[in-house]
């Protein structure tokens, strides 16, 4: 332990960026808390879900819903990938990403307000097809973004940071979980679709006060483009030899995909809720404040666990917490008779575990491979394990498609047995610290 207390200031002395280490700390706590907040006016897992619900969609638009969020995010990773690895600075198109995209949700806000009420089946649609491109260009920004992260941060201090922002978002998505409550609840001065419109417009101003943070990062001297570094369409045509011949990535794959797949139940706790259970949709405010006081819990725990014992068994950590929601469905439903309105409470503790797994589902894996892979290669193989993760995107539609066909302790149960898989397979990936 004196050793690296002795070594630690040697190798930061020698480091012309280090003096930027703190600004940069900051500007991205900053960018990461605040985007958090916003996201959690507009809940992929509670608001969208209930928002869908009462423009008229079923379980299958739910679910597809959820799944082009996830999707558009995860497909053109790839591609996008291709293109950054050849770009010596990452900042400017990290910038210009975030302008195309975060304004969309004021656009969107004006329809929703617009025609919510009037054309129910027309703002879902709409709604549905801005999510999809949000989430598009929100991935140009985050294949470069983990890049910039990989070299404006240092490792050492990476998971406190990141955690540290988690934190803060935490502490803001509480109160918007109140202010969704409110604005929902019947106390609420707007009624339908007005409500859901002024909470797109909320998330908007949040994105923008992120994008300036953006703009706020120091980025270190570019890297000269590695020439070994292949091309698009070669990357396209060697993914399989690829996964092949580096075996620890292929598991972790694999271990992400089917961890992402626990999601197939995410959209539908909501429903089960207020259309099974009874509960009102003034609850769906307490369920957001709860999702966030786990992702600020997940913060802590990435700070330490990352930081510790590295990502392997954050990785680990993370697939046992995301069988818990479903574990805890399956008993609601069981005794829903006799918990009645009570039934809030142990949905609060679900949405609590939710949150934790919804922050993290990515930042181990993430975290993984920006130790693991080769400097120059990081935005491809990030790129690579966010586009075959992508496959997940599915699972939503799938649940929907088994409540409608079976029920919702099915895709509960459906929702575990993927998470106790995933775990398994967990076991057998190498670690990526030295001791």
């Amino acid at each position: 332990m004196t050793e690296q207390r002795v070594a630690a200031p040697a190798e930061t002395s020698t480091d012309p960026f280090a003096r930027h280490h703190r600004w940069n700390a900051l500007a991205f706590a900053i960018d990461m808390g605040l985007f958090m907040v916003g996201m959690n006016f507009i809940n992929a897992t509670v608001v969208l879900p209930s928002f869908v619900t009462a423009l008229g969609g079923n379980e299958l638009a739910v679910g597809l819903a959820n799944g082009l969020a996830s999707g558009g995010w995860l497909l053109p990773q790839l591609v996008i990938a291709g293109v950054v690895a050849r770009m010596p600075r990452k900042k400017p198109i990290i910038v210009s990403g975030a302008w195309i995209s975060r304004p969309l949700m004021l656009v969107l806000a004006l329809i929703i307000w617009l025609l919510g009420e009037s054309l129910p089946r027309v703002t879902m649609i709409v709604t549905m097809a801005t999510v999809f491109i949000f989430f598009v260009f929100d991935a140009v920004v985050s294949v470069p973004w983990f890049d910039l992260v990989a070299r404006a941060l240092p490792a050492r201090r990476r998971g406190r940071i990141l955690g540290t922002a988690q934190v803060l978002g935490g502490i803001g998505g509480i109160g918007a979980g109140v202010f969704v409550r409110y604005i929902l609840g019947d106390a609420s001065p707007l009624r339908f679709p007005n409500n859901y419109a002024i909470l797109y417009v909320i998330a908007a101003l949040f994105f923008t006060g992120s994008t300036i943070a953006l703009m706020m990062i120091r980025e270190p001297e570019p890297q000269a483009v590695d020439d070994s570094v292949p091309r698009l369409g070669a990357v396209l045509m060697s993914l399989p030899r690829i996964l092949m011949q580096d075996r620890p990535f292929l598991r972790l794959v694999i271990v992400r995909v089917l961890g992402g797949f626990v999601t197939i139940a995410s959209a539908f706790y909501v429903l089960h809720a207020t259309q099974h259970v009874g509960l009102s949709y003034e609850a769906t405010g307490f369920f957001v404040s709860a999702q966030v006081a786990g992702s600020l819990f997940s913060g802590l725990l990435m700070g330490m666990v990352q930081d510790r014992w590295g990502p392997r068994m954050h990785i680990r950590t993370i697939l046992i917490i995301s069988g818990l929601p479903a574990v805890i469905a399956l008993g609601i439903n069981v005794m829903a008779g006799t918990l009645g309105q009570a039934a809030l409470y142990p949905y609060l503790l679900l949405y609590f575990f939710l949150g934790i797994n919804m922050s993290s589902i990515g930042w181990p894996f993430f975290n993984w491979v920006l130790e693991y892979a080769p400097e120059a290669q990081r935005p491809l193989y990030i790129g690579m394990i966010n586009t075959l993760a992508a496959l997940t995107m599915l699972a939503p539609t799938l649940g929907g498609w088994i409540i409608r066909v079976a029920s919702y302790p099915a895709v509960f149960a459906t929702a575990l047995g993927f998470a106790a898989v995933a775990l398994l397979l967990s076991l057998t990936l190498p670690s990526t610290r030295n001791s």
